[in-house]
């Protein structure tokens, strides 16, 4: 089924659906592993992790729909 989806769709659903979904299981792999052992470099870097590709997937989303209301939202 994917193979018949067209590059565009593809990678369009890989955006949409994969990164931010990406985004929220690292994050929460590292809030759980530093609730369970305390903080250190693993569960630190997760959190990054986490937060950057959910800051940008935000990012996007807010820029998508300014775009549609023809509004500007204060950063």
């Amino acid at each position: 089924m994917w193979a018949l989806l067209s590059s565009r769709l593809r990678t369009w659903l890989l955006l949409t659906v994969a990164v931010p979904l990406v985004s929220r299981l690292l994050r929460t792999a590292g809030q759980r592993l530093e609730a369970r052992r305390g903080p250190s470099n693993l569960s630190r870097g997760l959190r990054k992790a986490g937060d950057l590709t959910g800051r940008v997937a935000r990012k996007g989303a807010a820029t998508a729909a300014d775009a549609a209301t023809g509004t500007r939202r204060a950063a």
